[in-house]
């Protein structure tokens, strides 16, 4: 149980485009919560039944634009997930150092994958492989060693890393809230669209990010960094930038978008 721990852990900011790889990242060592607040969200209610949903997937062929918009998805560690946002934001974030945002994000990381540890790590837990360890010749959209292929579907913590940036980015820009959510949403599918985890998964671990953003929120140095990055997140959408993605990922979000709450597998 250990050892699934173990590459939950790595798993999450694993199989990123990024040159240099995880080891690359030289981000924030703490997140905001403490053992003893992951602890009831490890054992939240809905994450064992999430492991028994409907074996489907979404109806997305490789080559695609929204496959390959889920791969670009893949990569979720700070600060080149900003750009996910770039465009319900309209703006682009990676168009200079954004540090307080990059150090929320990041402490955000490190808590979702403390969460995929301690729940991985908890006796009695329900899970069940991958889609692409479940079901012979189906390729994900992105490397998974063999390591990799031995961690199971749930909780998606690919996802509850989503539902908190979902909820972070909505925090700093209430006009935009709708829309990041939505960006949120996309990215977290992207997980089933990859075929690294199961639908149910996925929406078990969208509604458990927000539930750890909303835990995060209660610390009490979380005001400061989110001032810091609110002034960061203004500053970048006054410069008056535009993503050139935006075109390419209006075009993959018609070809298959995420449904606004848990489908059923003929949606």
């Amino acid at each position: 149980m250990r050892r699934a721990a173990a590459l939950a852990a790595a798993a999450l900011l694993a199989g990123c485009a990024t040159p240099g790889g995880v080891g690359a990242l030289a981000g924030p060592s703490e997140g905001y919560l403490t053992p003893g607040m992951l602890e009831p969200l490890a054992n939240a209610a809905g994450l064992s039944s999430a492991a028994s949903g409907p074996a489907w997937l979404p109806p997305v062929a490789p080559g695609t634009d929204r496959w390959w918009m889920a791969t670009a998805h893949a990569e979720l560690r700070p600060p080149w997930a900003a750009q996910h946002f770039d465009c319900a934001l309209d703006t682009r974030l990676a168009e200079r150092p954004r540090p307080a945002l990059t150090r929320m994000m990041g402490r955000l990381a490190v808590d979702v994958v403390a969460l995929a540890r301690q729940r991985l790590a908890h006796a009695g837990v329900v899970s069940r492989p991958r889609p692409f360890a479940a079901l012979d010749g189906l390729e994900p959209c992105e490397r998974a060693s063999g390591a990799g292929r031995a961690v199971p579907s749930s909780p998606a913590a690919g996802a509850v890393l989503a539902g908190a940036y979902g909820e972070l980015f909505a925090k700093l820009a209430p006009d935009a809230a709708d829309a990041v959510r939505g960006t949120a949403r996309e990215i977290g599918w992207s997980r089933a669209v990859c075929r690294m985890n199961w639908p149910a998964d996925v929406e078990a671990g969208l509604e458990l990010g927000a539930r750890l953003f909303e835990a995060a929120a209660t610390r009490p140095d979380f005001a400061a960094d989110l001032a810091a990055a609110r002034d960061e997140l203004s500053a970048a959408r006054a410069e008056g930038l535009a993503s050139p993605a935006c075109a390419a990922e209006r075009r993959a979000r018609r070809q298959w978008r995420a449904p606004d709450g848990p489908p059923g597998p003929s949606s």
